[in-house]
């Protein structure tokens, strides 16, 4: 395709272009683990006895031996030593239900405690299975080549799981030690003091604040404020301050007392200021190695030293489940001996980053997806796409409408044409968070009545009438897509990336290669360049490449947010890593890693309108349009409004050609299927039995509860995993009401549709992610939207 960048190949027989470079994540325990568990001749028989067929003697003889032989498995499963070492990552006080169950043998006396540590295995032996989560060597990922010029698939494994594995002290650890050397005071007179990143200075002696009214200054603060350029040090200001006979403080001490009242009201940044990167650790040792005075300096980085090599006694001891748990154990020990700290945080909480530590492996796999298996995706992910630059633009259009009334209510209660865009952001922080009505809302519902018109699950049949499978062909269906999708261009920037995860259901790497496979859609990031967060990046051999290659799509001077850390799942693994070091950052809160040379303090910008568009500008005369300066809020809301499926009690699976865009999917609630009462191994089967038999389920589901963060896999012919849903069903209804929601979806690939290969002939389940790119380019001007 003339034109095309090089990191970029075409999709064949559309407009838009794929990176050539996609994720492979993987599961890294094989697939043919979910089906240790699941017991179908139990089922017939429990189906019979529902119907009549069969007597309780004959439930009862089918549900022992079925418990029996769960049993006998989990105990393998309890014993199996990279089981126990990614449990051992993951959860250590459930150690000791592997240790419970370990010492009862594969035939025990199944009491309450042997159950509960039977279930608690269960559910983590499904996660590692069944899910392919980036995380640990129970979730490797690999880069993947794609070429539309090339084979089919082209997969070689390697002769291990895994080709690279590291480990990395968690954001929060390394800022925790920070905090402690910086509990010597002497240390900050070495440290460049700034102003906090959403602050800035004003004529007059005013500091400017997003939600506050301007500060009065006194002459000493505003000559000092103006010195803390995040470049400095406070020893050379000091100096300079004190040998300046025009400065207000005529001695040094005062300088660092100003400083120290300053950085205690909050307005200044006088720490070690660890960012969250993937190399901060390398960050803070170089801030550490700065320090002026040598026994200070030593001091700060023995310390860091010690906490470097418990970490890398964690990764030394990978393969050995008892050398890894005396390996955290003893940098928990560590950590808590330097810092005086408990080595852990936000217990329970998801992405929180709660250990001190996080381990990134790279599968040991190259692979090559070529012409072939993209010309099959082709046609029905480009209708995918057009909705989804449709979403890009009507979220555009209906947030710039939004804003615009904001701006305008702003322009005039202040008399002025020029509104400070802090107090903008702050007032449109409703819009986009909490739980009033807001402009998403309405996208989404209006994307899922589109969506719905071209499946033809209209009014008056909804969720598709009663079917199981809804398919459309492509053929044709260009002038409907057209019609309901009409945008010609994304709504922003970054609305020309989209990220699709693809699941590929092959019985084999082989038959992918022979285009015997059915691609599903899993979730579609819209506006979002997933590929860019910590972990993935971390992973590939040339990350500048990637840099490079996103800041050729999306343009150059981009505003990106600096994040606080209170940001939700802000942590290394997920936080944005392709960062050009020329695009600006946007200091909206108090937040770690600023750039001195490229941070833009949102009070020091002003929002005006300009020749027909709202526009943002600094006081260096730099321009952004409004929408941009959005940019990563309007992608959460894009990524959230994405849903193909509407919330009937039923939608059936859609195709697209022979694409699944969309799987089948039940709605329900707690007290509609009556688990959360059952009490004992027979009752609680038969009720799932019935449960799934009256909703029509497959016997392989995942089912998301309302309370949770995740859904959980759950086999309705098992009796252990009935019992692990059953008990997390109780737990919702007893936590929150027995109307919680419960969303079951069909398991699709299954466990027999695995294709990801080992050197050893077992295969995981994994997903492909796609980075595709949009050739127009963003409408960014009020009359385009």
């Amino acid at each position: 395709m003339t034109g095309v960048p090089a990191h970029l190949t075409a999709l064949p027989g559309t407009v838009w272009q794929v990176w050539r470079q996609g994720l492979l994540r993987t599961a890294g325990f094989p697939a043919g683990g979910l089906t240790q568990l699941s017991a179908p001749d139990l089922a017939l028989v429990a189906d019979a006895h529902l119907d009549g067929r069969a007597d309780r003697g004959a439930l009862d003889r089918a549900l022992a031996g079925a418990l029996a032989r769960g049993s006998a498995t989990v105990h393998a499963i309890a014993t199996d030593p990279r089981f126990r070492e990614a449990v051992t990552w993951q959860a250590r006080s459930v150690l000791r239900a592997l240790d419970g169950v370990a010492a009862a043998g594969p035939t025990p006396r199944r009491d309450r405690k042997h159950r509960e540590r039977e279930r608690i295995i269960a559910r983590y032996w499904q996660r590692y299975c069944a899910k392919a989560e980036t995380i640990g060597f129970f979730g490797p990922v690999c880069w993947a080549g794609v070429d539309a010029d090339g084979p089919a698939s082209n997969t070689r494994p390697g002769h291990g799981l895994l080709r690279r594995r590291r480990v990395y002290l968690e954001h929060w650890a390394l800022a925790a030690y920070a905090d402690h050397v910086m509990r010597d005071r002497r240390v900050r007179r070495y440290l460049p003091p700034a102003l906090q990143p959403h602050l800035a200075l004003a004529p007059g002696r005013r500091l400017l604040d997003p939600i506050r009214p301007p500060a009065e200054l006194s002459a000493g603060e505003a000559d000092l404020l103006a010195r803390c350029d995040g470049r400095h040090t406070a020893e050379w200001i000091a100096a300079a301050m004190a040998a300046d006979p025009g400065s207000a403080t005529r001695t040094e001490e005062e300088v660092y007392t100003l400083l120290d009242q300053l950085a205690r009201r909050g307005v200044l940044r006088w720490t070690l200021d660890v960012p969250v990167r993937l190399d901060a650790e390398d960050v803070l040792r170089d801030r550490l190695a700065a320090i002026g005075d040598p026994a200070l300096r030593d001091a700060a980085l023995a310390g860091l030293d010690r906490l470097c090599r418990a970490r890398d006694a964690v990764a030394a001891a990978a393969g050995d489940p008892d050398a890894l748990l005396a390996a955290l154990a003893a940098l928990d020990a560590e950590f808590t001996a330097v810092t005086g700290q408990e080595p852990g945080r936000s217990a329970g909480q998801t992405y929180a980053g709660r250990g001190l530590c996080w381990e990134d492996t790279v599968r040991d796999l190259d692979v090559e997806i070529g012409g072939p298996v993209l010309t099959a995706i082709a046609a029905p992910l480009d209708v995918v796409l057009r909705a989804a630059r449709w979403v890009t633009a009507a979220v555009a259009a209906s947030y710039l409408d939004a804003l615009t009334e904001l701006y305008q209510d702003l322009a005039a209660e202040q008399g002025s044409p020029q509104v400070p865009l802090g107090q903008l952001w702050y007032l449109a922080q409703g819009l986009f968070y909490g739980t009033a009505t807001r402009p998403a809302e309405a996208v989404a519902a209006d994307l899922t009545k589109r969506w719905a018109v071209l499946f033809g699950l209209d009014a008056a049949s909804p969720g598709g009438g009663g079917d199981r499978v809804v398919r459309v062909s492509t053929s044709g269906l260009g002038p409907t897509v057209e019609e309901l999708f009409p945008a010609d261009r994304p709504g922003w920037s970054a609305g020309r990336i989209h990220s699709p995860d693809l699941q590929i259901c092959a019985e084999s790497a082989e038959a992918v290669g022979r285009g015997e496979f059915t691609a599903v859609l899993g979730e579609m990031h819209v506006a979002w360049a997933t590929n860019a967060c910590g972990v993935f990046v971390g992973a590939h051999p040339d990350p500048a490449a990637l840099t490079a290659a996103l800041r050729e799509d999306l343009g150059p001077d981009r505003m990106l947010p600096l994040l606080p850390l209170v940001w939700p799942r802000y942590t290394t693994r997920l936080a944005f890593a392709l960062e050009d070091l020329r695009d600006p950052q946007l200091g909206f809160a108090a937040a770690p890693g600023a750039d001195p040379d490229r941070l833009v303090p949102i009070s020091a910008l002003l929002v005006s309108e300009q020749d027909g568009r709202l526009e943002v500008t600094a006081p260096d005369g730099r321009a952004w349009p409004l929408l941009e300066v959005f940019d990563r809020l309007l992608a959460e809301v894009a990524v959230d409004v994405f849903k193909l499926a509407g919330a009937d009690a039923h939608t059936p699976r859609l195709v697209l050609d022979d694409m699944v865009v969309a799987r089948e999917t039940w709605r329900t609630t707690i007290a509609d299927c009556r688990l959360a009462w059952a009490v004992g191994d027979a009752e609680r089967y038969l009720a799932a039995r019935a449960w799934a038999r009256k909703l029509g389920l497959p016997d392989q589901v995942f089912v998301k509860i309302g309370t949770e963060t995740k859904p959980m896999f759950a086999d309705l012919t098992s009796p252990l995993y009935i019992a692990s849903l059953a008990s997390a069903l109780r737990s919702a209804r007893l936590e929150s009401g027995e109307q919680v929601s419960v969303v079951i979806t069909e398991m699709l690939p299954d466990a027999s549709q695995a294709w990801v290969p080992d050197a050893d002939g077992h295969r995981y389940i994994s997903e492909l992610r796609l980075q595709i790119r949009d050739p127009e380019l963003p409408a960014t001007r009020v009359e385009d939207l």
